[in-house]
């Protein structure tokens, strides 16, 4: 074979060669799906969070309305946070104190919270009311020196066993549970009454203002019946 021969049979082995490589990108079958792409992925997980991380923060930071006023010895960390120069983290230092030394009966005994002084007190108590029925309530269930009486702790936002209809309380019945003041008993009342009765507690979520530790908080206090 001579030369010219075997470099023609190079270059028409080479072309051979080209064209099923050609052949092959043109009719080769497309990648299989993704074996998770039925699952949320990372991505949508990260904006769920990222959305529900701001509608809080939203809820922290709505300003008062005219004339509004939170009680302190039922409002949660939520709404404290939204007192001028409290911050998530004080706000959560009131709920923390009130648990554990009972109620406050006067608006200087929130003086007694880390960080709060008399000057903070005045600052703040433009924007506070104290229902000193509830707070007398709630020092009687700790019983004396401070303890809470031997037995289970009750159940009811009133002392009783049985827990708060969500779906048929009145607005000052929803205020008598710890955390929830007079503009999240509205709202409640105010969905139920747009959409119907709540299926279940968790549904509570679906109102602005109560958040996931408000409804820990409350979750033991209240039940949805239909």
């Amino acid at each position: 074979m001579t030369d010219r021969e075997k470099k023609s049979m190079t270059w028409a082995g080479a072309l051979l060669l080209g064209a099923a490589a050609f052949r092959f990108l043109l009719v080769a079958p497309a990648p299989a799906e993704a074996p998770l792409g039925d699952r949320p992925s990372i991505t949508d997980s990260l904006l769920e969070a990222g959305d529900a991380a701001v509608e809080e923060k939203e809820r922290r930071s709505r300003p008062f309305a005219p004339g509004e006023t939170i009680d302190p010895n039922v409002a949660g960390d939520e709404e404290l946070d939204r007192l001028p120069g409290v911050g998530p983290a004080r706000a959560l230092q009131i709920v923390q104190d009130r648990e554990a030394n009972g109620p406050f009966r006067t608006m200087e005994d929130l003086a007694r919270v880390s960080g709060i002084g008399p000057a903070s007190v005045e600052r703040l108590r433009p924007f506070l009311r104290l229902d000193l029925a509830v707070a007398g309530s709630a020092a009687a269930r700790r019983g004396r020196g401070g303890e809470r009486p031997a037995g289970p702790a009750p159940r009811g936002a009133t002392g009783s066993d049985a827990p708060v209809d969500i779906n048929g309380a009145t607005a000052a019945e929803l205020q008598a549970i710890p955390g929830i003041g007079p503009v999240i008993a509205e709202r409640i009342v105010a969905y139920r009454t747009e959409n119907g009765p709540f299926r279940k507690v968790d549904e509570l979520m679906e109102v602005a203002g109560v958040g996931e530790k408000t409804l820990a908080r409350i979750a033991p206090l209240v039940t949805a019946r239909r």
